[in-house]
């Protein structure tokens, strides 16, 4: 079981364009400022639209200035073991490639469709490849309003527990037909 550190985790946000219509502002951000506003939760939010500006802003999340932002928030477009950059995937291999094996007492949010509809095995590989206290994400098609609420709900609970099988615990007590319907999965070591 792994400990988190600190009770106050302050969200690190990469998101990518949600539609192909830029009159549309459809952005996790909002949820983010909410966060802030309500919970005192710090975030820091940047768009990504290629693989490289990906791989520059996890390289800026793991410098020491920004450590209490253990929270990595990937907002994108998924598929199975995948997130998606304007249509280009990353898959999880290529994702902890990326991050490296520099990810102690951090926390990888998937909020993206599908990312964890894959065997937990290869969630599991991610996980001791990156050595992230957990990895959590959707296993199916999820609605961005719907999925916004649960992630507000999931950040805020990672403020309450250091022990994140707590937090799954406790999503699924108070919030289990949503979890079900969401197919959301938290795995840890």
């Amino acid at each position: 079981m792994k400990i988190a550190k600190e009770y106050q985790k302050e969200v690190f946000c990469l998101e990518g364009d949600w539609n192909r219509n830029l009159k549309k502002q459809t952005s996790i951000q909002a949820a983010l400022l909410f966060l802030r506003q309500n919970r005192k939760i710090d975030f820091i939010h940047r768009n990504c639209g290629t693989r490289e500006n990906l791989a520059h802003y996890l390289r800026q999340w793991q410098m020491k200035r920004y450590s209490r932002y253990s929270i990595l928030y990937l907002a994108f477009h998924g598929k199975p073991q995948q997130i998606l950059i304007n249509k280009t995937p990353i898959n999880l291999d290529e994702l902890a490639e990326m991050l490296g094996d520099k990810c102690q007492n951090r926390i990888i949010h998937f909020g993206s469709c599908l990312t964890l509809n894959t065997d937990i095995r290869h969630v599991k590989r991610f996980l001791r490849k990156t050595n992230a206290l957990c990895v959590c994400g959707f296993g199916k098609e999820i609605k961005f309003v719907e999925s916004s609420v649960f992630d507000i709900l999931l950040i805020d609970l990672f403020q309450e527990f250091l022990d994140v099988s707590r937090v799954e615990a406790t999503l699924r007590s108070s919030y289990g037909n949503l979890v079900d319907k969401l197919q959301f999965r938290l795995v840890h070591l």
